[in-house]
Parts: structure tokens; sequence; C-alpha cells
């Protein structure tokens, strides 16, 4: 019974003293990667699309959400690694269909986002796409930061105030 008793106390002082997570404001970045399926004749890919759900507009358009990532807590100069690779066997060797992409974050004076994309789909070889610098000045507005026309791929960037936790 003793031994239970000190159990329950050492618990109970584990728990008391834990450092508790409190939400706080922040901000959240959302990417999102398209590439045209070819269901429509005239495809182009938007600069912008308005409010927080770009996947059905997109579609609508003619486009297949291809990766989507959510960050949370930024913090000026973070880099954001994405990426949504599919290797397959073909013909006794590897072809690649995908997106990599490393993007900076800058929050200081005005939100900007920079980097770089490399983007390959089979057949058609790999490219790369650098993000120039961007400005992401609203919140709940994607724009699309690059396009690879060749390759029929476009990324969009989105940031939004949300709670987020801290400890």
């Amino acid at each position: 019974m003793l031994k239970i008793k000190r159990l329950c106390f050492l618990f109970i002082c584990t728990v008391c003293f834990m450092g508790t997570a409190q939400a706080i404001p922040g901000t959240h970045t959302h990417f999102a990667a398209f590439f045209n399926n070819g269901t429509q004749t005239n495809f182009s890919f938007p600069d912008t699309v308005m409010g927080d759900d770009i996947e059905t507009p997109m579609f609508k358009r003619g486009a297949e959400m291809m990766l989507f990532a959510h960050s949370v807590t930024i913090q000026d100069g973070d880099v954001v690694s994405l990426q949504n690779d599919t290797l397959r066997e073909v013909d006794d060797g590897f072809k690649d269909f995908g997106l990599n992409c490393q993007i900076t974050i800058h929050t200081k004076n005005s939100w900007q986002v920079s980097g770089m994309c490399e983007t390959f789909i089979t057949g058609k070889g790999k490219n790369n796409q650098l993000i120039m610098p961007t400005a992401i000045p609203k919140q709940l507005i994607w724009y699309k930061v690059f396009e690879d026309k060749e390759q029929g791929m476009a990324g969009y960037f989105m940031k939004e105030k949300g709670q987020d936790f801290e400890k």
C-alpha cells in the first residue's frame, strides 16, 4: 500500500511540475502544388486564388493537387523543405514524377518567400524553378510563387493567423 501511495505522489508531482503548452497567436503557412491533368482546353494557372480552399477551384480549372503542406510557428528566416517524389521502374531503369522544394520565409518588415523547386515528370526530365522573392502581403490569398510551363506544374503559398503552441 505504501508503494502505491508513493507512486501516486510521484505521479502528481510530475504532472504539477511539467511544462504546459499554451496557445499563443502565430502565423501558419501553407504551400500547395498542382499539375495540369489535361482535361481542360486553354488551361492556365491563376496568379492568385482567394480564400483558404485552393483545391476545389483548381480542380474545376483542370488541375490536380500534387502536394499540400502546413507549417505553424513560422519565424523570420525559416526554411521549409517539401518533397513529393514517386520513383517508378520503367524499361529496366527508374523515372521520377514529383517535386522537391526549399522555401525560405522572411517575416520582418514585410512577408516574403523565395527559394527553389525541382520539378520532374516521367519522360520530361528535371527542371529547376527559381522562386523569386515574392511578397505575401495578405492573409487567406494563395499566391502563385512558381510555374513550370514545360512540366505543367505550379506552386502556391498562403499565410493565415492562428493559434500556435509554445512550451
